[in-house]
Parts: C-alpha cells; structure tokens; sequence
C-alpha cells in the first residue's frame, strides 16, 4: 500500500513557474497578527467599507497568482478600478523571500494596479511604503525603529545605525488612505509575549 504525503505549503505562480513558499517565522507571523488587529480595530470602528485579509491568493492572470502577507480591500477603490483589486498589499521580508519580494513580486503588484506596496522588514524593524506612480512604484515612505536585535553583531548594528540615525527615526504614522489612523512600529514590532513559544 503506497503512503499519500499532501503538501500544503502555500505556493505562487509567476509567469508560470511554481515557487513554493517556506513557513514564515514566529516574528514574521506575529507581524502579521499585529498589523492585521491595527487596521480590523480601525475599520470596524470606523464603518469603514474595507476589510484587512491574511495571505489569501492575489489572481493576476492564468500565469501568476501571488500570497501577499496581508491585502487590504475597499469598496471605494474596486468601484474605481472596476475590478476586485488590493488598495494595500503588504510583504514581511524574510531570508528566502526578500529578493523575489523587492523585485518580481513588486513589478507584478505595480502592473495590477495596486495602489501602496508595504514592505516590513523584521530585522531592521523598518516599514518602507511605495507608491504607485504611472505604472512604477516609488518609495514614498520610511518609517523604523532604533535596532535593538540581538542576533545581529555589532558592526551589523552600526551599519543600520548610520543609514538610519536615530534623529531621523519616524515610529508613529497615518497611512495616506487613512489619515484618521495612527499606526505605531512599535505595535507592529511587538514580539514581547514570542517567549511563550
């Protein structure tokens, strides 16, 4: 009798070609979880006609489908569009997906027309927003935290430091869509209960 093994990692298709997606990090996840309760709480407070979804299968066209960390949607904006487009979609960098996720992945949202492309990158503690601007993203904002990673060295520490000095640092801010929402690094950064695991 042959054993039947079901794979259910999450899987991507660009321009045809499979590409298999790791299981994230604790960190990655609760990042996740974090910036998901920050914008439900707003637009169910709000009223607002939009909805915050975790990693669900952006179509594009027969050859690409993409699972965005997190897609944020908005009656207003589909109405626009004429499609079921994200107005937000955001990418928690990891090791393995960093690269496609700063290129391909970025082309491949910016020709669906997606209006904001978050990206977080855990390590640095650092939030970079790009806009999409005729057809192109352009970065628009910058927001991070001073680093206080251990698993970095110092002179990795220090290297952060300088491309982002501390007088620089911008930890709260409202998105462009979404004026009326404060969003704080440090909530999206909050890992203080992963010691549980």
């Amino acid at each position: 009798m042959q054993d039947y093994v079901i794979d259910e990692r999450k899987r991507e298709m660009i321009d045809g070609k499979i590409y298999m997606m790791a299981s994230p990090s604790e960190e990655h996840v609760q990042i996740q979880g974090n910036l998901y309760s920050i914008f439900n709480d707003y637009f169910r407070q709000g009223k607002k006609r939009c909805i915050i979804i975790l990693a669900k299968d952006l179509y594009i066209n027969s050859k690409n489908y993409l699972v965005p960390d997190l897609l944020v949607y908005c009656k207003n904006n589909n109405e626009k569009k004429n499609k079921k487009v994200p107005l937000i979609v955001v990418e928690v960098l990891s090791d393995s997906t960093w690269r496609k996720d700063m290129t391909v992945k970025m082309k491949k949202y910016a020709e669906t027309d997606v209006e904001e492309y978050w990206i977080i990158d855990p390590e640095a503690q650092r939030l970079t927003i790009y806009k999409l601007d005729n057809g192109r993203y352009e970065q628009n904002q910058l927001y991070y935290l001073p680093v206080e990673n251990t698993e970095m060295t110092e002179e990795e520490k220090e290297c952060l430091s300088q491309l982002y000095p501390k007088d620089e640092i911008i930890a709260e801010f409202a998105p462009t869509f979404f004026p009326e929402l404060t969003v704080s690094l440090e909530d999206i950064f909050d890992f203080e209960n992963l010691d549980i695991l």
